[in-house]
């Protein structure tokens, strides 16, 4: 059976003592050194985005709205046109006269064109 050897157990260099600790405000393993009271503040400005005033996240939640909107008309489409033709001849019609790039123009003029448009758009909204 081989023995095992004791090796007196050495505290690592990355720890400190505790003289070091209140130096660096009870951090042992903080790389930088403890601030100064006075020491100078960075002055960070705001990132420059840019663009027309309107922030990225108002841009990323139109371009959604608008997205989820068309994907709403083509799921309708393809519902309408297996089992009712005629209200999907209608839908054609009126996108082929009418832009799907902003979705509440389209479906505000939608609503407004006659009853039966009005049907077909509150089955889109839901």
């Amino acid at each position: 059976m081989a023995s095992l050897a004791a090796l007196p157990l050495t505290q690592p260099s990355f720890f400190t003592s505790k003289s070091a600790n209140k130096n660096t405000g009870g951090f042992p393993c903080w790389p930088c050194k403890q601030r100064s009271s006075n020491s100078t503040r960075l002055n960070c400005q705001k990132m420059y985005v840019p663009g027309s005033g309107e922030s990225p996240e108002a841009k990323a939640s139109r371009n959604l709205h608008n997205f989820f909107n068309y994907i709403a008309v083509k799921i309708v489409s393809a519902q309408l046109q297996s089992y009712n033709p005629e209200a999907y001849g209608e839908l054609m019609e009126f996108l082929n006269t009418h832009n799907l790039n902003d979705g509440d123009k389209f479906c505000a003029s939608l609503m407004r064109e006659s009853s039966r448009h009005k049907s077909l758009a509150c089955y889109i909204f839901s």
